[in-house]
């Protein structure tokens, strides 16, 4: 199973309901969503379609970036309002199990997810006690392997075990994308299970590191994941070249477009995400830097359904 961690914003929503829409990625894909944004309003939409389409995706009940950062019961009080089949409670673990606890208890919370990064130490016993709860069936943990010690104890436990990795190598400038040759992003989906874990789990192609908002970019850059013939995820990062300033955004789009629509073609790449951009590009329409970012999330997804539905 592969659990995309995202930022519950308008286009990583989007995304999410039109791959929960198409019906292909239930049974294989489960998402991590991590609101950031005080308005609710398309995180209601997105649950609303998930429901219809039978889709559940972790809810991140205390998280840690964005306009309602930090251990509250604001989403505590949503989640009580959404259908239990659909939206699955998650918490991000930094020395606050009491209010996990504490949470689980005054919400009649069960089946929870627990992400953490890997300097937990093996000897808080805070945060073992929790993970031994029952409540407590699912462990995210950031690049397990660099803390032996928790790994092991884990191991051990029997429980949902997922590996969260941050393979997006971020750039200072998107303009530095373009001397960037296409390579090797990703092989967790070929040896997760084999591994010991029972999941796998990344941020798409975008980084861990949050950004509310943006100025106009100096170069547009679209990011799209392939399968190899070894089966691994490569990525390519078409740039646009007229990057001397911010005017003319279109006229980037257009640029970096033409790049990628002339590789999938040559390559024989499709699915509908990037149809979706083949479209964009043949009527000569900018669709925007949010739909962009949209295309690369749910073409990334869709290549990690595709190996997993045909493996």
């Amino acid at each position: 199973m592969y659990y995309p961690l995202l930022r519950a914003r308008q286009f990583e929503l989007i995304a999410l309901r039109e791959l929960a829409n198409e019906g292909i990625t239930q049974g294989y894909i489960m998402p991590i969503l991590e609101p950031v944004k005080e308005s609710q309003n398309n995180l209601n939409l997105a649950c609303r379609v998930f429901q219809q389409k039978e889709q559940q995706a972790y809810l991140i009940l205390n998280p840690a970036v964005g306009e309602l950062a930090g251990d509250d019961n604001n989403f505590l009080e949503f989640l009580t309002h959404q259908d239990e089949e659909v939206l699955i409670p998650a918490f991000h673990y930094r020395n606050n199990a009491n209010y996990i606890h504490q949470s689980i208890n005054d919400y009649n919370l069960g089946n929870c997810m627990l992400i953490c990064q890997n300097d937990v130490s093996a000897d808080d016993n805070d945060f073992l006690d929790l993970v031994r709860q029952p409540e407590i069936s699912s462990i995210n943990v950031e690049d397990p392997g660099r803390n032996r010690a928790l790994n092991r104890f884990l191991r051990g436990l029997n429980k949902n075990y997922i590996r969260l990795d941050n393979f997006f190598e971020k750039q200072a400038r998107n303009s530095d994308f373009l001397d960037i040759a296409e390579h090797r992003f990703s092989e967790e989906h070929l040896y997760y299970e084999k591994e010991g874990f029972r999941g796998f789990s990344d941020y798409t192609v975008l980084s861990n590191e949050f950004t509310d908002g943006g100025s106009t970019p100096r170069a547009v850059v679209i990011h799209l994941t392939y399968l190899n013939g070894q089966n691994q995820i490569w990525i390519r990062h078409f740039t646009s070249d007229s990057n001397d300033s911010i005017a003319n955004v279109q006229g980037k789009f257009a640029e970096a477009a033409y790049k990628a629509v002339t590789y999938c073609r040559e390559n024989h790449l499709t699915n509908s995400a990037i149809q979706e951009l083949e479209n964009y590009f043949d009527e000569e329409h900018y669709p925007g830097l949010g739909m962009i970012k949209k295309i690369s999330i749910k073409n990334h997804i869709l290549i990690v359904q595709e190996y997993l539905s045909n493996r």
